[in-house]
């Protein structure tokens, strides 16, 4: 069985050629630091690594997840602290992420800080969004559907999906993207679609049990799936969704 992190490095090696032409990145911002931490840190067995640059003069922690039709998906979140490391936290129902220089305390997890001096040209630009690049929106019925998309790769001992929340002109979207295959592959984003914003941090879901998901900042019932929300700061730029 591959690992979550040995698919990455294989994804990175496999496309070595596509990452040498230097397509512009599509940059993606998350909302808090917090948002940012959960990403990257949250019920992964290998944290995503973290990336420290300057962009349009301000500082950016960053991380790379995903290609869509060849163009890079970065995933940012403006924060003006540099360090080694982001430490992240769950405990009694709240996070905690913050910048360290060492890894000293092992209640957290913690994310390599990787600095970038200077990009290739085009990563200082953000790619143009064609209207036939992006996902495929699949509306689900209900949240318990969006849950089990997301949660399919547990049994194969693999980490769940992150769901994405943002508001859309007449409701909050809640979704994820899943590409089948390699990079060329039809991507697609599942989603459902909520009048009142999602506050909490994590969404519980049992299998077990015939009701649906519910809204949770505690993580520590026994017997449920816990699947992480993370918070854009704007409207997906590569979802286009049915109101």
């Amino acid at each position: 069985m591959v690992s979550d992190c040995s698919r990455r490095i294989l994804i990175i090696l496999t496309k070595n050629d596509r990452l040498l032409q230097s397509r512009a990145p599509c940059y993606i911002e998350i909302s808090t630091i917090q948002d940012f931490g959960r990403l990257v840190c949250a019920f992964e067995r290998t944290p995503l690594l973290t990336f420290s640059f300057k962009r349009n003069g301000e500082h950016m922690l960053a991380t790379q997840m995903d290609f869509i039709s060849n163009i890079p998906l970065i995933y940012f979140v403006k924060h003006p602290k540099d360090g080694q490391f982001l430490a992240y936290r769950h405990s009694g129902g709240t996070e905690e992420v913050i910048v360290v220089d060492s890894i000293l305390n092992p209640a957290y997890i913690y994310s390599p800080i990787i600095s970038i001096e200077k990009f290739p040209k085009a990563f200082s630009r953000t790619a143009r969004i064609a209207k036939n690049t992006g996902y495929v929106p699949i509306k689900l019925k209900d949240l318990s559907s969006l849950a089990k998309v997301a949660s399919y790769r547990m049994n194969y001992d693999e980490s769940p999906l992150p769901l994405f929340v943002f508001k859309s002109k007449t409701s909050h979207v809640i979704g994820t993207t899943v590409t089948l295959g390699e990079a060329d592959s039809i991507a697609y984003f599942y989603y459902v679609t909520s009048v009142e914003e999602p506050l909490s941090s994590f969404i519980k879901y049992s299998s077990q049990k015939n009701e649906q998901p519910t809204f949770s900042n505690n993580i520590h019932e026994h017997g449920s799936i816990y699947i992480k929300l993370v918070r854009l700061a704007s409207t997906n730029p590569l979802v286009t969704i049915y109101e």
